[in-house]
Order: structure tokens, then sequence, then C-alpha cells
């Protein structure tokens, strides 16, 4: 048992060095079947592609850090779940109080393009000069 902590570690490596070396070269395949007819730009070799990859993996990459890998990656999910948890423990009349002070603050009103506004139809303050 004791001999696969040590396999673990090259192996690992080894699969990272194939995993570099195929996607290095379908980059220097897309690269050379796509830039040069596209843009006039030049033709990459593997080690140029390699590089490239590298490049765009430091400037644009999670460095392994994928979403489904952090549980709180949204700040939204803990607000909601803070204010779900709140919201429960309220009792019935506190519910109902929160829910009309909610709907107080976000009543959205649509008026017609054609039709003027309250605040329109308000006649303007005169300045006094």
């Amino acid at each position: 048992m004791k001999h696969r902590k040590f396999i673990r570690g090259p192996l690992f490596l080894l699969k990272m060095i194939l995993i570099l070396a195929i996607t290095s070269v379908v980059v220097m395949l897309l690269w050379n079947a796509l830039i040069p007819s596209i843009f006039n730009g030049p033709l990459l070799n593997y080690w140029q592609s390699a590089g490239l990859l590298l490049l765009a993996k430091i400037l644009f990459g999670s460095m392994g850090r994928g979403l489904g890998r952090r549980p709180h990656s949204y700040p939204d999910e803990m607000w909601k779940k803070k204010l779900r948890a709140k919201y429960d423990a309220m009792t019935p009349e506190e519910k109902e109080k929160f829910k009309n002070k909610c709907n107080s603050r976000f009543v959205f009103t649509f008026t017609d393009d054609n039709c003027e506004s309250s605040a329109a139809k308000a006649e303007p303050k005169e300045e006094k000069k």
C-alpha cells in the first residue's frame, strides 16, 4: 500500500506533461489552420504554441480554481441563504410586515411612452431673479 504514494506523484506529473503536449499540438494545428489564412499571421511551431498556451493560461486562466470546486463562489448565494434563514425564523406577523415593507419599496410603475408622467405634467418652478 505504501508504494502507491510514491507512484502517484510521478504519474500525476506524467499526466500533466501529456495533457500539455496534446493541448499544445491542438493549439498549433488550429492556429496554423486558421490564423495565417484569416489574418495573414505567422505559422507556429510546437514550442511557440506551448508558450502561447502557457501565456494564455497565465493571463486568462483560473489556475486550477474551477467554479465547481468552491462551494460558495458567488456572494449572491451567501446573502440569499442568510435572508432565507432570517425569514424562516420570523413569526407570521413579522413575515407579513416584511412582505409589506418589500412591496412598498419595490413597486415598479410602467407608463406609456406617449403619455406624460406626473413629473412631466407638473409646472416648472420659476427662478427668482
